[in-house]
């Protein structure tokens, strides 16, 4: 009878180095500190995706990029930001992490690709993000044109008011950044209402009169298209008037009024069906970065609850969680069953 050790052994210098490199142990240190703790892994289309507090992150496998072992010197693991947010941001928890929480495949219709529909949900959240980014650069521009004048004023010399010489380029950009979300936003609709012949270029007043004939006036969802059309449509229209220069829309930079007071920039459209008063853009854009966060969220938990399957036991309900019960203070949907006290809040 053999050496069982000794046999192991001539196995393991059989094996080509890379082998070994490739099938050895390791650890990898994912992001920095400053990202914060990682709070979930999980698969998604054959990617290792790492929830952190403050960022997201893809772990690559050295085989999934080199799969016939040819580059030695290719690192085992390679990882790749995904979000520069995580598990403490509003809108990655309203959008992404809903998703993750309630396209589950157990709970969801057999028809429906719960894999495609999060993966479409990842998309949605980078163009939340990098709309939010976009807003963010104006009202920091604002902050500085301001800080600038007041500088300015208080020295002497010729007078000049506060300026953002790229103001109109600015807010074409983060009109067209909402625009992609609800383009983005309405692919993932797709998916759930196949028949409907929809793209992610549908408006979304089409969707709420499909919806409404398909599932009745007192629809909840059909409400909540209802109130959301006219937000949604004015969107698209600040996107098609800034993208095309047409005069109906007017956005003023910093003006010196008869009073000798600055008025901030504003923004006003009459076009069509959408309109608005003349508004100061720095308070109207974190009005619409939150309505665009209510939409989604709202979209998401529907898309859900549409789309749960009747189940032979124990039924499932998609619902709002009371913010005590909350694992995550801002994932506020969950699947919800009639089991005890309360009943019980799926938050995994």
């Amino acid at each position: 009878m053999g050496n069982p050790a000794k046999k192991n052994l001539t196995m393991d210098n059989e094996r080509r180095p890379i082998d070994q490199k490739r099938e050895s142990g390791g650890q990898a240190d994912i992001g920095s500190e400053a990202d914060g703790a990682i709070v979930e892994m999980f698969n998604l289309n054959d990617r290792l995706l790492i929830v952190k507090e403050r960022a997201v992150y893809e772990l690559i496998l050295a085989d999934s990029i080199d799969p016939n072992r040819e580059n030695f010197d290719l690192p085992t693991n390679i990882q790749r930001l995904v979000l520069n947010c995580g598990t403490e941001s509003e809108l990655v928890c309203r959008s992404f992490l809903t998703a993750k929480r309630l396209f589950k495949e157990h709970y969801l219709l057999e028809t429906i690709d719960s894999n495609k529909i999060l993966g479409l949900s990842l998309e949605l959240t980078k163009e939340l993000v990098a709309f939010n980014d976009e807003i963010n650069e104006y009202l920091n521009d604002v902050k500085r044109a301001g800080s600038e004048y007041n500088t300015q004023i208080a020295t002497k010399g010729s007078y000049a008011i506060p300026s953002i010489t790229n103001l109109e380029t600015q807010c074409k950009t983060i009109f067209q950044k909402a625009d992609h979300v609800t383009q983005a936003l309405m692919e993932i609709v797709t998916v759930f209402f196949p028949e409907e012949k929809l793209n992610k270029q549908s408006h979304f007043p089409k969707l709420h009169e499909l919806l409404r004939s398909k599932f009745g006036e007192n629809d909840k969802f059909v409400k909540f298209l209802g109130d959301s059309v006219k937000f949604l449509e004015l969107i698209r229209s600040l996107r098609n008037c800034l993208d095309h220069r047409l005069p109906n829309v007017k956005v003023r930079d910093f003006e010196l009024k008869p009073n000798s007071e600055i008025l901030a920039p504003t923004i006003e459209i009459d076009y069509r069906d959408s309109t608005l008063d003349r508004t100061n853009l720095e308070n109207f854009l974190p009005i619409v970065k939150k309505n665009l966060m209510t939409v989604c969220e709202g979209v998401i938990a529907s898309l859900a609850d549409k789309g749960t399957k009747a189940g032979k036991g124990i039924p499932n309900y998609v619902k709002f969680i009371p913010e005590d019960r909350r694992k995550n203070k801002y994932i506020q949907f969950s699947f919800w069953s009639p089991l005890g006290d309360g009943g019980f809040f799926d938050q995994q």
